[in-house]
């Protein structure tokens, strides 16, 4: 199934607003923690070309914090329909919460308007979405980079190198910008735990050693050998044709490689590998609608090697969301909290129209 980037530009964002709207909600009286219903949550972005998928999830309880701040929600009626034509998605069997369609069966389209209908039980989620049309990239300057060591010193991060133009998109709320390294891949949290079970098969191998036969312990080395395996295919620098991506800042290359020596075991290795390159790899921003213009900034690029710039002409839901996403944490009198623009629930059901192109990065010194 072909998955959309949009997840890059929000996904650290849920967990946190989640608590806090839990928190607030439920704390009517400063001494006392009611019990609050447990609400639909939504995440899902239609984009053109892009297999539908609609997560759907609810809150729990604040008591039960520790558990996490969601569950997904399965066995639920889940219906996209577009004028005249509705289709009744299908849950997901290896991921639970998890709704799609093909985009064969329903089609994408720029200008069109879908309804999102979700019904568990006596709740029902209702939100509806029209699709940007797309924003055409005109202009590129810079399309390869040259980083100077000392743009490290002071505010060297803030020099812009390059810029790029595009056309109005009459029907986008405002624009979302994703620079992502290609040559860089990483994995996501739900990589934590086996990097736990690495070390905890590593650790059993070391107990047997000597007190059984070396074929006793095939089954062991084989383990271990598949999660490093898995490790370094996914967590890693590898570009094509055999290249290897670097950190454009000395110090970023020096840290990176100061890990081997000071992790106390291979999971925790992999878990600062991991770690450096999420966090790196990618940036995201937003632009007001009314602006057709863009610069490159040097705290958005980290590695050597291929940049891809994708440009969402996102929908009022997205641009929306994505905006406030973090209004509520400052502590300010002004701060009102995230949009939603979802009847029966929370979350965002937006849409972007997409178009991106690459540009190269590398030390010049």
């Amino acid at each position: 199934m072909k998955r959309s980037r949009h997840t890059l530009a929000i996904a650290g964002h849920v967990s946190i607003l989640l608590l806090l709207i839990l928190l607030h909600g439920a704390c009517s009286k400063p001494s006392e923690v009611e019990d609050r219903p447990q609400t639909l949550y939504v995440e899902a972005f239609l984009s053109p070309g892009v297999d539908a998928e609609i997560r759907l999830q609810e809150t729990i309880p604040p008591e039960r914090y520790y558990e996490g701040l969601t569950i997904p929600v399965s066995n639920a009626h889940v219906t996209l329909r577009a004028d005249d034509h509705s289709v009744t998605l299908s849950e997901q069997g290896s991921e639970a919460g998890t709704y799609n369609v093909s985009h064969n069966i329903m089609p994408i389209e720029e200008g069109q308007t879908y309804h999102l209908t979700a019904t568990h039980g006596e709740r029902q989620l209702r939100a509806h979405t029209t699709v940007p049309l797309r924003a055409k990239v005109t202009r590129v300057d810079g399309d390869t980079l040259g980083y100077l060591q000392r743009y490290a010193d002071a505010f060297g991060d803030l020099l812009h190198p390059g810029q790029f133009f595009w056309d109005r998109s009459p029907s986008a709320a405002g624009y979302v910008i994703i620079v992502e390294a290609e040559w860089v891949s990483t994995l996501g949290a739900e990589a934590e735990p086996l990097t736990a079970d690495l070390d905890s098969v590593i650790a059993r191998r070391q107990r047997l050693d000597g007190l059984v036969s070396e074929d006793s312990l095939v089954v062991l080395d084989r383990r271990i050998g598949e999660l490093e395996a898995y490790f370094a295919r996914h967590i890693s620098l590898e570009g094509p044709d055999g290249r290897t991506a670097q950190w454009l800042r000395d110090r970023d290359q020096q840290d990176w490689d100061q890990i081997a020596e000071e992790a106390d075991s291979r999971g925790e290795f992999w878990r600062h590998q991991r770690d450096e390159l999420y966090w790196g790899r990618v940036v995201d921003y937003w632009i007001p609608a009314d602006s057709l213009r863009s610069d490159f900034w040097w705290f958005g690029v980290r590695f050597t090697g291929d940049y891809r710039i994708t440009l969402q002409a996102a929908d009022t839901n997205y641009f929306d969301y994505y905006t406030t996403a973090f209004n509520g944490q400052s502590g300010a009198d002004g701060d009102s909290g995230p949009i939603f623009h979802v009847d029966g629930g929370l979350g965002v059901f937006g849409s972007y129209s997409a178009e991106s192109f690459t540009l190269f990065a590398r030390r010049q010194d």
